[in-house]
This record gives C-alpha cells, sequence and structure tokens, in this order.
C-alpha cells in the first residue's frame, strides 16, 4: 500500500444518528451530534497513523540493525 492511500474501513463510520442513539446524547442537536462523530472520526485516524508510523519506524530500525550485523560478520 503506498503511503498516500488510506486503508479500507473495518468499521462503518461513525454516524450523527449513532451519536444520538448513546446514552447521555439523545437531546443533543444534529449539528453537535455530527461535529462530535467528526471529532471522533479524526481522533482515531491521528492514532492509527501514530501507530502504523511508529511501526514503520520500528521496521525501519530493525533493517538497518540487520544490515549492520552483516557487515560486521563480512568484515
Amino acid at each position: 500500500m503506498m503511503k498516500s492511500e488510506k486503508p479500507k474501513a473495518i468499521h462503518k463510520d461513525l454516524t450523527a444518528k449513532d451519536i444520538k442513539e448513546s446514552e447521555g446524547f439523545k437531546e443533543i442537536s444534529d449539528e453537535l451530534a455530527q461535529k462530535i462523530a467528526n471529532a471522533i472520526r479524526v481522533y482515531t485516524e491521528i492514532i492509527y497513523n501514530c501507530f502504523t508510523e511508529e511501526r514503520f519506524e520500528e521496521q525501519k530500525a530493525k533493517l538497518v540493525s540487520m544490515n549492520n550485523q552483516e557487515k560486521n560478520k563480512a568484515a
């Protein structure tokens, strides 16, 4: 997958309707419910991107580390 591609969603997107059906949010406006749903989506994307970037850096570090070990063995 190229870096600019977004992964396919495993779960459906959270909607304003989902928010309003949740306990404690039944009386909020549709506009506020949509803002909450958008904020949750953005937050989860940030967390996902941080996680995948961290995993990428870990894998890159392992690759560099293995390459260094091979050079040491050859010397």
